[in-house]
């Protein structure tokens, strides 16, 4: 009987401090919704607002802090790839969300939730959780948020292969953003529309797109996705030869990302600087920005980026006659394409290991690997860039038929 006080009193001063860590939390959250640049304050002190996020999580009557904190917290992650983490956060606040019945928030948990699973390479449930977070924007007639999910599932549609149907969905967002005059919408699926015209080799169409999102970006002083279109516009850049653009935007960008500590942005960047390097022909330059794409990576653990990275490294690696590490890279490229449904690059990746075949005289392994690479790339709809892979590989396999060493 006599540890009974004592038992109230700990349950009392427990109590005491669950409300003065929320009381925290909430004093935490008012800086932020007063402060002009939340992202730089939340770099400086990320874990502390994590600690005061995962307060409010504890119960359903703490929802409307959690959720705001959670959304003001969110753009910060994707520079520290923090993906498991924030799952779980989101999902202990989609829970209380459908209990009290918002359907905008359950909407946006869902859609950030297919983020998330979109970047861990988990495709089937991206596409799910995406199409669940469309339903319910379309159902409260929340169009911006609506538009904005057209365009994740149209980044979904052509990494499984139904490039038409990315395009399509892409389009349609942008022309209801632009009805509705919804700049930021109109941004993001511009952003996602280019994305997908730079991997058909569309060049121009790609680069109108960019612009047209890194222009809305820099006039509604959206820093974060404003870096997401520069990345966009180097790794065009890059790819199409237009190399004269790179050097001034790349340098601005590497002093902000360096002092932010923005991992997953840093590792894109090195990753488009080694394209540049490459197709300049400097190899051993390309494998350096490369390797230090794949270190940042190591810390990120993104496999739809970590597997380009590796077939990048296994074509440097080819050019260098490093022929065991290039084997490696490549088949963890073909491995990591496969297991997440990306035939094109798939095949893409294959196509480069039967080139490194090829330059060690193993006849037999390059033909298999071009007609396992044509078999798959038949499976796809007809696209132009599909198509034209698909007859150059039919046009080698061919000529090494038809060569008198064979």
């Amino acid at each position: 009987m006599g540890l009974y006080p004592a038992i109230v009193d700990q349950a009392r001063w427990r109590n005491v401090l669950k409300q003065q860590k929320i009381a925290n939390a909430q004093r935490w959250l008012n800086i932020l919704e007063t402060c002009p640049d939340p992202v730089s304050l939340v770099h400086e002190d990320y874990d502390n607002f994590l600690r005061a996020l995962e307060t409010t999580l504890q119960a359903v009557e703490t929802f409307d802090v959690a959720y705001r904190l959670g959304q003001i917290l969110y753009p910060v992650i994707f520079g520290y790839a923090d993906w498991d983490r924030w799952l779980v956060y989101l999902r202990q606040t989609l829970h209380s969300g459908r209990l009290l019945k918002k359907q905008n928030e359950e909407a946006r948990l869902l859609e950030q939730i297919g983020d998330l699973l979109y970047h861990k390479g988990n495709l089937e449930d991206a596409e799910k959780s995406y199409q669940n977070a469309s339903e319910i924007y379309k159902e409260v007639d929340n169009r911006t948020s609506y538009y904005r999910t057209l365009a994740m599932l149209a980044s979904l549609k052509d990494i499984q292969g139904d490039v038409e149907e990315g395009i399509h969905l892409c389009q349609t967002a942008v022309v209801l953003a632009e009805q509705s005059q919804d700049e930021l919408a109109l941004a993001n699926a511009n952003l996602n529309l280019s994305n997908i015209y730079r991997r058909t080799r569309e060049w121009d169409k790609a680069l109108e797109s960019a612009h047209s999102a890194y222009s809305i970006y820099s006039r509604l002083g959206m820093s974060t996705f404003l870096t997401k279109a520069s990345i966009t516009l180097i790794a065009i850049w890059a790819e199409s030869g237009e190399w004269g653009k790179i050097d001034q935007l790349s340098r601005e960008l590497m002093l902000v990302l360096n002092s932010s500590g923005d991992v997953h942005n840093l590792s894109q960047l090195k990753n488009n600087l080694g394209i540049l390097a490459f197709s300049q022909g400097n190899y051993n330059m390309a494998e350096a920005a490369w390797q230090e794409a794949l270190q940042l990576h190591s810390q990120i653990q993104e496999p739809t980026e970590l597997a380009g990275i590796y077939n990048n490294l296994g074509m440097v690696y080819t050019q260098l006659e490093e022929w065991e590490t290039a084997e490696d890279m490549l088949l963890k490229a073909v491995t990591a394409y496969r297991r997440f449904g990306d035939i094109f690059n798939w095949a893409n990746s294959l196509d480069n290991l039967a080139d490194l075949y090829e330059a060690r005289g193993e006849t037999a392994e390059f033909q298999h690997t071009l007609q396992e690479a044509i078999a798959g790339l038949q499976a796809l709809k007809e696209t132009p860039h599909a198509v034209e892979l698909l007859n150059y590989m039919n046009q080698r396999l061919t000529s090494a038929a038809a060569s008198p060493t064979n």
